[in-house]
């Protein structure tokens, strides 16, 4: 007796056979909650990249005491409608056009402009977006590459501006659409790139760091797989790729330290383009930029450029 009972008293509890299915199904629940919880989250800023930009223009030509300009519109190739303004420099002289970053517009361009268009040249700085554009998102790349195309073959038919050759100038979405651009249209003979990127995912990388104040980890392979579902349109070309086409059309690469993952790409695209190329360290990209010393230097530093790679009068 004494050893049944104690058989009896060891003898463990058994655990009732539907906890550890609960369990299980809660814990499943859980998962699930938090995939929607940053599914959600990943989607709030992947439309918040897509969409942001700036229609504010705090200054216009008039602000430089600029005279010889005009305003002057072109359409894409959907149907909406571009603002942009022209500088007008030297008879004949090639036109060099001025693309806005992401998050910016042409009003952040004039400076760069009148500086230009002193020493002679035709400058155009247009808008990415506006109210009769008809764009309410960006895919980061490819939308305007189209919409720098439509800009050249607008500006390069008005009188006085010599139609061969182009000079172009953008940072980040801008700089893409320059790259590109550069690589496909013959009438460009010399361009200025800020903190480019290969691929839109790049750029898109770069703001969601900037969002989130560091790498996100698998956060950012989540929002990348949004972005790729939200962002499909023209398809984007390839860059690496093709950079051999760049063969003797001289080029400036810039990348600043505000921008590490753009600053890296940038450096890297530099190294695999042919010569001539030149590349520039700045503290602060483009953008980044107030009025004062550091921009006046960036400014001379482009303008040094056009002016040894973009002669005025065809040789």
């Amino acid at each position: 007796m004494a050893r049944r009972r104690a058989a009896a008293i060891a003898a463990p509890a058994r655990v009732p056979s539907g906890i550890p299915s609960r369990i299980l199904a809660g814990f499943l629940i859980l998962v699930v909650l938090c995939i929607i919880v940053m599914a959600g989250a990943a989607g709030f800023f992947t439309i918040h990249i897509l969409t942001e930009h700036n229609d504010s223009e705090n200054v216009a030509p008039a602000s430089f005491l600029l005279t010889n300009y005009e305003s002057l519109s072109f359409v894409d190739r959907s149907g909406g409608e571009h603002e942009g303004w022209l500088l007008h420099g030297l008879k004949g002289a090639p036109v060099i056009i001025l693309c806005p970053a992401y998050d910016s517009n042409r009003s952040e361009l004039l400076s760069l402009g009148a500086v230009l268009q002193e020493n002679h040249f035709n400058v155009y700085a247009f808008n990415f977006y506006g109210p009769k554009t008809g764009h309410s998102s960006s895919n980061l790349g490819g939308q305007e590459v189209d919409d720098l195309q439509a800009a050249m073959q607008t500006v390069t038919k008005q009188p006085d501006i010599n139609p061969h050759r182009v000079g172009l100038f953008g940072a980040t979405t801008g700089g893409y659409a320059v790259l590109a651009t550069a690589l496909q249209s013959p009438l460009v003979k010399a361009f200025v790139v800020d903190s480019v990127y290969e691929q839109p995912v790049q750029m898109f990388d770069a703001e969601l760091d900037q969002l989130l104040g560091g790498p996100g980890g698998a956060f950012r392979s989540l929002a990348e797989m949004e972005f790729r579902l939200m962002s499909r349109g023209p398809t984007t070309p390839l860059i690496r790729e093709n950079l051999s086409r760049l063969q003797n059309v001289p080029k400036l690469f810039i990348y600043g330290g505000d921008t590490p993952l753009l600053a890296s790409i940038t450096q890297d695209l530099y190294n695999h383009a042919p010569q001539p190329k030149r590349l520039l360290f700045v503290e602060h990209s483009y953008t980044a930029q107030s009025s004062g010393t550091e921009k006046k230097e960036y400014e001379n530093q482009v303008l040094t450029f056009f002016l040894q790679s973009l002669p005025l009068r065809a040789d």
